[in-house]
């Protein structure tokens, strides 16, 4: 079976986009995997270093798992949700889970604080987006709808969606029944017309809408807010303006700003 994996270090950001990933995984009929690397702490003392028991700290490990599993099936009684806990480097044993599972998406919170920590905490979700065998959803912290009606795909100027790159946010639209909407946001820089008018979503030939903007963030933010969008997907290719989103700084940016979930689908 399909499954949404969702990873966890108990905070609430993290908290929050497991619920997200839970209705994801309701709605595309998907089973639910809680994913939590946990650590055994080294601790320094007067008499020097020790560590905490690893059998202590991974018990802990799936308590916390475990309870936090109690409360999404709450939420959602008919969605089948386990866990996977392990210890390691965190891309790795999420890059080894999603080789060996049909995954539909890998769904990370995004922490934030304040204007100036936005732009100073990290994010596993951030560093793995493009990097695994999977769309990374970054769900912003303060993000609480976990609706999802309208997405909307953000293109460049002269896009070129081969299907391979292109299949599986296809397969997400059709199995979440969702309305899509196509975006080129034509900044100050951009000094030819778009070449694409529109584009081949399954089946469906759909116009991209084009709007003006300063900066990309910007324009997306302004067309989510207008169009009450619940999910925006940027395809993150080589040699694509969107690829550079994928780097820590701008992926904040535009997560910060939209203030929806953000898909990563990787060429």
């Amino acid at each position: 079976m399909k499954t949404i994996i969702a990873g966890t270090d108990f905070t609430p950001s993290s908290v929050n986009a497991c619920k997200y990933a839970a209705l994801l995984a309701q709605k595309l009929n998907c089973k639910l995997t809680i994913f939590n690397l946990f650590d055994a702490p080294i601790i320094h003392s007067n008499v020097g270093l020790y560590g905490i028991s690893y059998s202590t700290v991974r018990k802990n490990s799936f308590v916390k798992t475990n309870n936090l599993i109690n409360q999404l099936t709450k939420l959602f009684p008919k969605v089948e949700i386990n866990m996977f806990v392990t210890m390691g480097a965190f891309k790795d044993e999420l890059e080894t889970f999603t080789s060996k599972h049909t995954v539909e998406a890998a769904v990370m919170g995004l922490e934030t604080k304040n204007k100036i920590s936005k732009f100073i905490f990290g994010s596993h979700g951030i560093g793995i987006a493009g990097k695994i065998n999977a769309p990374v959803i970054i769900v912003p912290e303060n993000y609480k709808k976990h609706k999802l009606s309208k997405v909307l795909l953000a293109v460049d100027n002269n896009e070129k969606l081969y299907k391979s790159s292109l299949a599986v946010f296809e397969k997400f639209i059709k199995d979440s029944k969702t309305k899509l909407q196509l975006l080129h946001v034509r900044t100050q820089d951009e000094i030819f017309d778009p070449v694409t008018t529109t584009m081949k979503i399954n089946g469906k030939k759909l116009p991209i809408e084009v709007i003006p903007s300063e900066d990309i963030q910007d324009g997306v933010k302004k067309y989510c807010r207008k169009a009450d969008i619940d999910l925006v997907g940027i395809i993150s290719k080589k040699h694509s303006p969107f690829y550079n989103f994928f780097v820590e700084s701008n992926t904040k940016k535009i997560a910060f700003a939209t203030k929806v979930p953000v898909m990563a689908i990787h060429e």
